[in-house]
């Protein structure tokens, strides 16, 4: 079909629907910016995790009355382990400084707690941060070790709100896409009987399937198109106000880049697109059967 009829038609068919047309780019726009939103919040965890893996140790806490001999035994045995690249000892004192610096935005906590309230302990950097679940089984319940922690399991929390949130964007965009689909169903129905006439003379004079579709699919891949340009639009604007000009202010982890803004924008603007297009496709197969 040439694109001159092809795009008169498309006119055509726009200024017919013009609300129900607004309604469809509405409702992709929250189903496409809620995709987006739960492709961050992953961005957002992968990016975290990242981080975490370089800077989180393994501590290992001493029991009380361990003699120089079984410590030292102790820090030799670690240092030896192939998965282990460096010891470092802390005293019940330094660990007690650690404690303080940690706390000191809450001084009712620090108030409560002594230097022999806490345990000395070693702190493990590790060869490959991803192998700290060895080293917490296999120094666990040894003499004179009082635990094991890996300190990433602290962030667990953090881990789980992050897990949470996104579920929760990406539940959305699929309740939002149902009633996108919904409403796309309608609009191309109803474009369909408005131009039954037309429909009816292509198919008269030898019009394929794919020319007869192509008006529809147009306009509902417009629709998405629009939709996916204001889900951008909104991901930009939260990553310029929201992340980088609140939340950077107010967490200790690094936030998410452009990069993932950049990709999440693709991803929104391919699914727009071409899940509007489907969606029309399958409006149209008993209209085209008729």
């Amino acid at each position: 079909m040439r694109p001159g009829p092809l795009l008169a038609a498309l006119v055509t068919t726009l200024r017919r629907n013009v609300a129900m047309t607004c309604a469809v780019v509405v409702t992709v726009t929250i189903c496409l910016a809620m995709l987006g939103a739960g492709l961050l919040l992953r961005a957002q965890a992968h990016t975290v995790d990242d981080f975490l893996l370089d800077q989180i140790e393994i501590v290992v806490d001493l029991q009380d009355g361990l003699d120089d001999a079984d410590r030292q035994a102790l820090r030799d045995e670690l240092a030896a382990d192939p998965l282990v690249v460096g010891v470092t000892y802390e005293s019940k004192q330094d660990v007690y400084e650690r404690f303080r610096r940690d706390f000191r935005t809450s001084p009712d906590v620090v108030a409560g707690v002594g230097p022999d309230d806490l345990p000395a302990s070693f702190r493990l950097a590790l060869t490959d941060p991803r192998d700290a679940a060895v080293i917490v089984e296999t120094y666990t319940g040894r003499d004179g070790v009082e635990a094991v922690r890996d300190q990433r399991a602290l962030l667990g929390p953090l881990y789980r709100f992050l897990d949470a949130f996104t579920l929760g964007a990406f539940v959305l965009a699929a309740v939002q896409a149902v009633a996108s689909f919904v409403l796309i169903y309608t609009m191309i129905r109803i474009s369909a009987h408005a131009r039954r006439r037309e429909t009816a003379i292509m198919r008269l004079v030898g019009a394929t399937n794919a020319a007869i579709r192509a008006p529809f699919m147009l306009e509902s891949a417009l629709a998405g198109l629009l939709g996916g340009l204001l889900a951008v639009g909104a991901l930009v604007l939260a990553k310029i106000y929201l992340v980088d000009g609140r939340f950077a202010r107010q967490t200790m982890f690094p936030l998410f880049g452009w990069d993932a803004v950049w990709v999440a924008a693709a991803t929104v603007l391919a699914v727009g697109v071409t899940a509007a297009a489907g969606m029309a496709s399958v409006a149209l197969r008993r209209h085209l059967r008729a």
